[in-house]
């Protein structure tokens, strides 16, 4: 695997808007909440199953610590969600979905340790979604997440690979113009 590292003009005109961003986060949202409503169900066969609803009712400190297993389990699955996609493919499923990536501010693919600090910064963002208003006024379209974690979210064109948009609109005019050249 290379390590390419495409210079700061190639990302120029890419950088993901609020709305796709937007978009993209509530699709894994969804996503998320699928999981974790299909593990809920599981994990309420099992206690059901072997009987330990009535068990966990009862309150002593065996229940305690096997409802705060569950509850841990439960609230990590986000988290390794969007680690996990985020190492692995460079974009969640939602994002793929809207056509977007997260990468480094370099260009290249996120480390363990921007994906950890992306995930705290979703966290800090989420204080009255300053950190998420903050893509609105950022000139490269990054919320608080994406500057504590050293990242940024731009268009990923499978076609094309990742080229400024001015470049598309100039071969799209190229081609216009080539076809209505030709039947002149």
């Amino acid at each position: 695997m290379t390590d390419e590292r495409p210079s700061q003009e190639i990302l120029l005109g890419q950088y993901a808007g609020f709305v796709t961003r937007l978009v993209a986060f509530l699709i894994d949202r969804l996503i998320v909440a699928g999981i974790l409503s299909l593990l809920g169900i599981v994990i309420g066969f099992v206690l059901d199953l072997f009987g330990l609803n009535e068990w966990l009712a009862t309150g002593g400190w065996g229940q305690i610590i096997v409802l705060a297993l569950i509850i841990v389990v439960m609230a990590s699955i986000p988290v390794f969600y969007n680690i996990a996609f985020w190492l692995l493919a460079g974009q969640t499923p939602g994002k793929r979905l809207m056509g977007i990536r997260v990468v480094r501010t370099d260009g290249t693919r996120v480390r363990l340790g921007n994906a950890v600090r992306r995930q705290i910064g979703y966290w800090i963002s989420t204080i009255l979604y300053l950190g998420y208003l903050w893509i609105l006024a950022d000139n490269r379209r990054q919320g608080w997440h994406d500057k504590l974690a050293g990242t940024m979210v731009v268009y990923s064109w499978p076609d094309e690979g990742v080229t400024p948009v001015r470049d598309r609109v100039r071969r799209f005019r190229e081609r216009r113009g080539q076809a209505q050249g030709g039947q002149a």
